[in-house]
């Protein structure tokens, strides 16, 4: 007969078959427990201990793409998640995580926007015009020609290309009529041909 103890075919149970939880500490759930009650201090605190594994994350999200927004997009993180402390999870290093996953979303989302937009202002005022388009209209390229726009002619623009309302809707929005609105278009879409065709300046 089998004596007691444990025999070559007798398995032994595992150390642990639990699922392995984040760790957080008493300390920063305090943190976070402040810093929702509107301590600055206590978020700066939470700030400080997670912002090297924000970046780090942020940084492989953008390595194939814009590696100079990275900065900008870690203060975005914060921002955004100082504006939605009341949204926080226990797993406070996931939750910043998952806000800076959103950050870089609406980058992408916004990059893509701005790039569809400067290629429709271009394509409109190359058929305007006859006018060579510009090779790639960037970003800050579609920025920089908003930027010497006047207020309304700005405003045309947004509401006709970035938000895409028809030419009526944007008149209404604007207190103003189509024609006026179409007139504005135009102008806007001459100037900002100029600044998008525009060859690099080189130092």
């Amino acid at each position: 007969m089998p004596t007691q103890g444990t025999t070559p075919n007798q398995q032994r149970p595992w150390p642990s078959s639990r699922r392995r939880r984040p760790e957080v500490t008493p300390d920063t759930l305090a943190l976070l427990h402040r810093a929702q009650h509107g301590d600055r201090d206590a978020f700066a605190a939470l700030y400080l201990a997670y912002r090297e594994s924000v970046t780090r994350y942020v940084a492989v999200r953008m390595r194939y793409r814009d590696r100079d927004a990275v900065p900008d997009l870690v203060q975005e993180t914060f921002t955004g998640a100082l504006a939605d402390l009341s949204s926080a999870l226990a797993d406070v290093r996931g939750w910043f995580i998952v806000q800076a996953a959103k950050a870089c979303n609406q980058h992408d989302w916004s990059r893509r926007r701005y790039v569809r937009a400067a290629y429709a202002v271009r394509d409109h005022a190359a058929r305007d015009t006859a006018a060579p388009a510009a090779d790639r209209p960037g970003r800050i390229t579609f920025v920089h020609a908003m930027a010497r726009l006047t207020p309304g002619q700005r405003r045309a623009i947004q509401l006709r290309y970035l938000d895409g309302y028809p030419r009526d809707t944007a008149a209404r929005l604007m207190g103003r009529s189509s024609e006026s609105v179409r007139g504005l278009e135009r102008r806007a879409i001459r100037r900002m041909q100029i600044t998008l065709s525009a060859p690099a300046v080189t130092a």
